[in-house]
């Protein structure tokens, strides 16, 4: 059947010298780039666009895949009724253009023989020898393999839009005293939106009016609901538990912080894991060589033999199996509030040998306590000093700030506007507060700002010091005035965790602290470390991390703060705890959105479990193609036959792929209770 091959390839020209007297590429590109800008500018419904432009691919897909179904029906049914020989021709010609076009795509762009190329081979060689129905089954099944990983892709990104952008289409704005209903888009910049109890915050912005409690747990991990009073952020995609508020918009659209997940989505969905492009090497290295026998097999089996030898190659099964794989897998992370935003990561997890923990609200709660205030003279009470310190630390959202901030409010002590601040990250906090010059901060501070620390206060800052406790100095008018003993509680399960990453075979456990000598040295006996760093500034973290690595570790870095960026960065995994302040922001290539180090043990399980996953997508893969290609020189297997077997791991592999994971949190959570309980009965 020359005419049905002569038939397709004239309809190939014919579009594509449409699409080039129209400029149809050169008004592609256009679009794509102003569709680009438009989605950076205009700044409204990220979440919206992202998942339709994907979901409208996903519906392209079907589309065809649908078509190809109609195409295969037909040609079954052409041997009953023979005018539909020309219908399925027709139909069989519409499906073909597209992966026609990823073969010229191949050929002259990227100048290489790839999987569309053979497979394209093939398909036009069974509609050359009148196979009607085995091209239009092989024609179906590439778009069936590209639709399946397509709609995989559709439900991760749905899956990390609806775990933080829950937002309203309509809200409500306060315009002259009047309050009126219109579209979120329409909001701007400046207006105030007013929020009641129960309804989604949908933008960015600053409390006015009224006073809230805040459910912002998907966005900061916090656990406890928030109460919002006047002048305080409030988040889009959070919740308005009690309380009605009125709110001046900051950002909207696409500039909030939860819309900024886009660039998390597209790093965590489409990247390529290891195996799956160890699986296109292979596919890519058989490329060649598939072709040179599919022409040497031809004069000994005929057409029919260089059709099987070229179906058997493994190109379209591996495109979806490996990504189908660890999409279920971040998939399951994100169920169980791990979003791992650099997909990358989770296979590195495995390799990991070393852990290294920042200690203050990582190891330990992240809000200490005031526990004593120690006077140094008696010309100011504790109150009084409380009420100065609070003042300093008023604008900082350190731990030990929230906790003097804490206490202070405990005592109804309101701190008042600063007139002037500087803050040096490591070391302490300057400020005018009524006049009076106050510092609050380390020994170390108080030196290098020439403020004279006495032995009575030296000796009281090393018994907080030998008990594992911290202690910061105040000074008011160059004197210092009092101390402030902190006591930071390590995290429930953090003696659990640790055993369990032990026996999983992390080898090296370190704390990395900006604390003194002997609290961290506490801590870090208490839980079993091997190795602890103290008074270590957040600039040196990073030199810690890297001399490590040059002892050749591989690091996880877990931290929680703006001063663990350099060394998050550094490591080869970067773990945020904290959920982040800004999830956008943050740099933590995965972000334990609950706050529980129990999730460490559970990514190494997963990380593990996904490996073994790839593993057996790769022998689903290749014993299929392998038994295909055998059949075809020794067994004589039909087209059909090829087609089925090669292309079985569709079936297969996603079979495998969508496995569910079987290890759960509480599993996890039990084994490290049992460690712990048999460590001290022993």
């Amino acid at each position: 059947m020359v005419w049905t091959l002569g038939l397709v390839f004239g309809a190939y020209l014919g579009v594509r010298l449409y699409e080039v007297t129209q400029d149809r590429p050169a008004n592609r590109k256009l679009q794509h780039l102003l569709r680009h800008l438009s989605l950076r500018k205009e700044q409204a419904q990220v979440d919206d666009n992202l998942v339709a432009h994907a979901h409208d691919e996903t519906q392209r897909l079907k589309h065809y895949v649908k078509i190809s179904g109609l195409s295969f029906f037909t040609a079954i049914a052409r041997y009953v009724y023979p005018p539909l020989t020309i219908v399925t021709v027709v139909l069989c010609t519409y499906t073909a253009i597209p992966y026609l076009r990823q073969t010229e795509t191949s050929l002259f762009r990227d100048r290489r023989v790839d999987g569309y190329v053979l497979y394209a081979i093939a398909d036009m060689m069974m509609l050359w020898l009148g196979a009607l129905c085995t091209a239009a089954l092989g024609i179906g099944l590439l778009h069936a393999s590209r639709f399946i990983l397509s709609s995989a892709k559709d439900k991760s990104k749905e899956m990390v839009v609806d775990a933080f952008a829950k937002r309203p289409a309509q809200v409500w704005v306060l315009k002259e005293g009047v309050e009126i209903q219109i579209p979120l888009s329409g909001v701007e910049q400046g207006d105030t939106v007013v929020i009641n109890t129960g309804e989604i915050i949908a933008v960015d912005g600053v409390i006015t009016e009224g006073l809230g409690t805040v459910d912002q747990h998907a966005l900061t991990g916090e656990s406890q609901p928030a109460e919002k009073h006047v002048g305080e952020q409030v988040y889009a995609s959070t919740i308005l538990i009690s309380g009605r508020i009125c709110v001046r918009v900051e950002q909207s659209g696409q500039e909030t912080t939860v819309a900024k997940i886009g660039d998390i989505i597209n790093n965590t969905i489409d990247f390529k894991s290891s195996s799956e492009l160890k699986g296109e090497q292979w596919a890519n290295a058989y490329n060649l060589p598939l072709v040179g026998l599919a022409a040497a097999v031809w004069p000994v089996l005929g057409p029919v033999g260089a059709v099987g030898v070229l179906y058997s190659h493994i190109a379209n099964t591996i495109r979806v199996v490996a990504p189908l794989s660890t999409l279920n897998y971040l998939n399951i992370a994100l169920e169980h509030g791990i979003l791992i935003k650099d997909g990358r990561v989770l296979e590195d997890i495995r390799n990991l040998d070393t852990v290294v923990f920042d200690k203050t609200g990582t190891l330990t709660r992240e809000i200490p306590e005031v526990e004593r205030i120690l006077l140094c003279d008696g010309e100011l009470t504790r109150d009084e000093i409380l009420f100065y310190a609070a003042a300093a630390e008023c604008r900082s959202t350190h731990p030990i700030a929230k906790a003097i901030l804490k206490k202070a409010e405990e005592q109804n002590l309101l701190p008042p506007k600063i007139e002037e601040s500087s803050y040096k990250i490591g070391y302490g906090v300057a400020v005018t507060v009524e006049g009076r010059s106050v510092l609050l901060g380390s020994r170390r501070y108080m030196e290098n700002c020439d403020i004279t620390v006495s032995d009575e206060v030296d000796a009281a800052m090393e018994e907080a010091y030998a008990e594992g406790h911290s202690a910061i100095v105040i000074a008011i008018d160059g004197k210092v005035r009092g101390i402030f003993e902190m006591h930071t509680k390590p995290r429930p399960e953090v003696t659990n965790v640790i055993c369990l990453l032990k026996n999983m075979g992390v080898k090296h456990m370190a704390i990395i602290s900006g604390d003194h000598e002997k609290p961290t040295k506490a801590l870090a006996s208490a839980l079993g470390m091997d190795d602890c760093y103290y008074d270590v500034l957040p600039e040196h973290k990073a030199e810690i991390v890297e001399k490590l690595q040059q002892e050749g570790k591989k690091v996880a870095f877990v931290g929680d703060g703006v001063n663990d960026v350099i060394a998050m960065k550094k490591a080869e995994v970067s773990i945020s705890l904290s959920g982040a302040t800004s999830i956008a922001t943050d740099v933590a290539q995965i972000v334990l959105l609950e706050g529980t180090l129990t999730h460490l043990p559970y990514l190494l399980e997963l990380s593990l479990a996904l490996d073994r996953n790839l593993k057996r997508s790769l022998a689903v893969n290749v014993i299929p193609s392998a038994i295909t290609l055998s059949g075809v020189l020794f067994f004589k297997f039909g087209m059909l036959t090829s087609i089925l077997i090669s292309q079985s791991p569709l079936v297969l592999g996603a079979a495998n792929a969508l496995m569910p994971f079987e290890i759960k949190r509480h599993e996890i959570e039990q084994e490290c209770s049992e460690i712990e309980s048999s460590g001290a009965a022993a």
